[in-house]
Formats: C-alpha cells, structure tokens, sequence
C-alpha cells in the first residue's frame, strides 16, 4: 500500500482499486482443487460498490445484517458491500449448512437484524422456512440478486468509531453475544498483524479457515487485501476431507504463509500419506501461524519432522495469541525464530512446558490480573491476561439500543488505561506472554489449582494414548456440596487399533494422580466425532461437560475411581 495507511476497509479497497485494479485479489478453489472463481482488485471494488447500491435502495443503508453465505468470494463481495453501504455486517455460517442452523437462529434472536443475506437457493431450505417463520420482519435477500445492477457513486467514508462488523463468538451460551469490531479496531488491528509478521503485498495466502471466523476472515482475508497481495481461499469441508489440498494448493500457488488452529496442524501431521503428496514443494511456506486453540510443541515439532522431506522449516511456524474481543491479533514472536518453550511452574502442579506467543506491539499493553480482583500479579506469577489498545472493542451490539454496551463486568481501569479482561490464564517471562489455560478451565481441588489444559496434556504424551483422537478435561462438581473435580473424555482414534479399553482407562486416571495428584472424578472413552467441536474446529468443552452430565455423551467405555490414589496404583 502507498502513501499513508487506509482510515477504514471502504478506503483500503478503493485505494487499491484506484491505484492496481489489476492485481489479483482473490481465488477459490472448488473441492480445494480447481480455481472456479476469482476476483481482481477492481472487481471486489465493484461488486462491493453493486451491492452497497442495492442495499440503499432496499432502503437498508443501516445494520445490522446477517450474511448466511457459505464459503465463496460472493461471502465476501458482500461483506465489503455492507461495509460501503454502512451497513454493519454479521458474518455467520452458511443457512444451507444444516450444522450451523441453531447457532443462525440464536444469532439472529440475539442481533434482530434487519435482513439476512443467503444464496437464492437457500431459499428452499428447511432452515431458511424456520427462520422466515419466527422473524417475519426480517428481509431475506438473495446474494445473487444484490450482485446485479448499478453501483453507489456516493460512497461516504465511515469515522473510525463506526461500526464495521460483529463477531459473534464460537462459545455456547444460551444468548450469543456479538462483538462490536469498528473501523479503527479492524485499521489498528491489520497495521499490528502486517508490523508483526513483517509482510508486504508480494505475499500470498492459502486458507481454508471459515469467513465467519475471526481467524478465516481477518487473518487470511482482510490481512492480504490490507497488503495488496492475494488469498487463495477452499472450503473448512475440503480440507477436513482430504487435508492434503492444502498443503497441494500451498506448494501449487507458491504461498508464502497460511495458518491454523494447533488441530489442524496434528491433523495433517497424521492423516497425509505420501503419495497423497507427491513433488509437493513447501519451501516457499516462510510463515506458518498457530493460535485460537492450546498451541502444543509436540504437535508443531511432528508437523515439521513429516513435512521437512517437502522443504517445510520449522522456524517458520509463528505461536500467536488473541481473541475476538481484540478483533484478533494481540501477541506474537518475531518471523523465522519458530516455537519457542519455557517451564511454567503453577501452585500444586508440577512445571510444564508451554509455548511462547511472543509480545504485544504498536502500543498494545498485556498485563496479567489476579482472578476476581483488579491489581497485577506479582512478577512472574500467573493471572488473567488483560489487554489494552486500540484494537480492543468498545463491547457488544445491544438491539435494544442500537448501539454499543460496554462490558463493564469486564473493563479494568489501571495505569490511565483500559483494559479488558479476556478469560485466559497467563505468565509473562521475558517480556513474552504464555498462555497456560482458560481461567473457566481451571478446577480447585482441595485447595489446589489445576488446570485442565494441563492434564489433557498428561494424557495426550502417554505412550497409550497412540489410540486417542481428542482429549477433553471439564471441571465438575459431584455435587454442590463438594469440591469441584474433573472428568476426562477421551475420543477414540479414527484409525486407531481396537483394544480393551480397561487397562488403557486404568493406566490414563493413575498417570493424571501421578502427575498431579488427585483422580478424575469420571473418565470416559467415547467414539470419533462424538466431543462436539465449533464450526472452526476448537473442542466444546462446556457443551461436552453439559453432555456427560445429561447422559447424551455415547460412551464406549468408563472408568469412574472409587479407590484412592495408593490403591489404585497398587492394581492398575
């Protein structure tokens, strides 16, 4: 990008329309193989200006609205037309997407939007009649429709505490909160992510992360157009079908960085096989990102041992840490340094090994909270990552009001700025930030904290545990009277070797006592698939706590201690 930064994402785009309407913007691949649309500078310019036009004359000049668009280049000519109508978008999942019809609905409840956009086929879906039926004042508009016609001439500039978009987070709650992301979160945020991964427009970007996901959306979207460089874009179905397109589109495309939730890259590590990949060249790959989920060593360290044959580097990968509530980016290490590993001492746990995910920049501060109180945590101790900057929310949209409610419960006022809390646990070393857990993940048992992060850990790194998928420890309570506890919920292992389950469950709750001294209140072994998992791949652990407790979990196996800890030793 010439000359000074872009104020808003309507000036970016035009800026570069005006100045390389040209250059490729854009690509989708169909299957994740063969490129069936794409889009120039200039033509994402007018088809944003197309639909902004039809917007202002469905005399929707005004938000929000919900685009129910699956994975495709229209989701995001539309997006970028609400953004030059100053309309305030909601990217959601596709309305065609049967998995995600409840999470639309609750949406919907949550944001009251004036009109949802969908593809005309979606029209003839059961999920589209649900919705048509329980919001009759909302207008459902046809993608393909608002792509067609004149385009807006008058297109005025947003201020930067305008709102641009809503995101509402993948968490399950019985009423979905959206956060407000406006034009100067979204301008600072795209300014630190470029700063910090040290890109220019001759980058490239291969993705398959959903649109409707901060990661997908900004990361691999917004963060190349703010560049001038390219996005090669596939289906989350593509990837998860067969994860070799990605690495195959990689190599293909010359990408120079891609990213992805720590799943994704054990996923690959474990399902490619050799001739699912022959001649790929990942060379080119300098920057490889890591975050939204736990970021494992281990994991990374496998990907790169498989793929090193294909040129990959291990100094590419890239920990990084951030959340929604920051629009997304808030910490992240310095490119081509790699993973980076310190032990983290916790109260009644032995060290562990966690990873760096760098430092903040361009004036964001990180400070760490004690829980339930608003004062630092003593030097090198653990507390609640707390942010502040100017890619930080204001809070949530309030239908009622129309308008922005901060999260007061939330906001920490220290220093002469404000800082959010975000939920996650924490310890800075070296001026680095490592995240140890989620601070809802933790459990106090007699008197002890103990993180769930941590345990899952300890099970996943037995030599046993080959015949696991995923691995999920929820804080519980036996009972309101009692101290809360764990239970674990091992899935197993798509192509993992049939065995019997009870010394496997044995060896697994007398590895969690020695570890950390105390047995799982319950510990299950469950089919592939069953732990429910967010659209964007990130374990639901609090809908899987809720499952186990209602009995709705298919359980293959369970193992529930009533021995103590010398016992069960002894016999395992």
């Amino acid at each position: 990008m010439t000359g000074a930064p872009a104020a808003s994402l309507l000036s970016m785009l035009r800026d570069h329309a005006q100045h390389d309407g040209a250059r490729p913007a854009l690509r989708f691949l169909g299957r994740g193989e063969e490129v069936i649309d794409e889009s120039t500078y200039g033509a994402l310019h007018g088809a944003a200006a197309t639909v902004a036009a039809n917007l202002a004359a469905a005399c929707l000049a005004t938000g929000p609205v919900l685009l129910a668009l699956p994975q495709g280049l229209d989701f995001i000519r539309c997006f970028f037309g609400c953004v030059y109508a100053g309309v305030i978008a909601i990217p959601t999942p596709g309305l065609t997407d049967p998995r995600a019809a409840q999470r639309i609905a609750g949406i919907v409840e949550a944001a009251r939007p004036a009109a949802v956009i969908a593809p005309a086929e979606a029209f003839e879906s059961r999920g589209w009649a649900s919705l048509r039926e329980n919001n009759p004042e909302v207008a459902f508009l046809s993608a393909g429709d608002l792509l067609r016609g004149n385009t807006a001439t008058d297109l005025r500039d947003p201020l930067p505490d305008d709102v641009a978009f809503l995101q509402f987070t993948s968490g399950s709650t019985s009423r979905p909160k959206g956060v407000a992301i406006t034009h100067r979160n979204i301008m600072a945020n795209l300014a630190m992510i470029k700063a910090a991964f040290g890109q220019t427009e001759s980058d490239s970007t291969v993705s398959w992360l959903p649109l409707h996901h901060d990661m997908g959306l900004i990361g691999c979207v917004l963060e190349p157009l703010y560049l001038g460089a390219q996005s090669i874009l596939m289906a989350p179905i593509a990837f998860l079908q067969r994860p070799a397109r990605w690495l195959k589109a990689m190599a293909r495309f010359g990408a120079t960085t891609a990213g992805a939730p720590n799943f994704a890259y054990e996923f690959c590590a474990r399902m490619i096989t050799d001739d699912q990949i022959p001649q790929v060249d990942l060379s080119r790959w300098r920057l490889a990102f890591c975050g939204s989920e736990p970021i494992r060593a281990a994991t990374l360290a496998g990907f790169a041992q498989r793929f090193r044959s294909h040129g990959f580097n291990e100094k590419a990968f890239y920990p990084c840490y951030g959340l929604a509530e920051a629009t997304l980016f808030v910490t992240g290490g310095r490119p081509g340094t790699g993973v980076r590993e310190r032990k983290i001492a916790r109260s009644g746990s032995v060290p562990v090994s966690v990873v760096s995910c760098g430092t903040p920049s361009h004036g964001t501060s990180v400070l760490l909270l004690e829980p339930g109180a608003d004062q630092p945590v003593p030097p090198g101790g653990i507390g609640e990552i707390a942010v502040s900057g100017d890619q930080v929310s204001p809070g949530f949209w309030d239908p009622d009001r129309g308008g922005i409610v901060p999260d007061r419960g939330r906001t920490v006022d220290l220093g002469g700025r404000s800082y959010l809390r975000t939920g996650d646990l924490g310890a800075i070393v070296d001026g680095e930030l490592h995240v140890v857990g989620r601070l809802k993940n933790m459990a106090i048992i007699r008197g002890t904290n103990i993180y769930a992060e941590d345990v899952e850990l300890t099970v996943r790194e037995l030599p046993e545990a080959a015949q696991l998928g995923a691995v999920a420890a929820l804080p519980v309570a036996a009972d309101p009277t009692v101290t809360e506890g764990l239970a674990i919920v091992c899935e197993a292992s798509r192509t993992g070797e049939s065995a019997d389950p009870a010394p496997l469950l044995q060896r697994l709750a007398g590895a969690v006592a020695d570890a950390h001294g105390f047995l799982p209140q319950d510990l299950v072994i469950v089919p592939a698939g069953a732990i429910e998992r967010t659209l964007s791949g990130k374990l639901q652990r609090a809908r899987t706590a809720e499952r186990l407790a209602k009995g709705e979990l298919p359980i293959l196996a369970r193992f529930t201690p009533r021995r103590p800890v010398s016992s069960l030793r002894e016999n395992a």
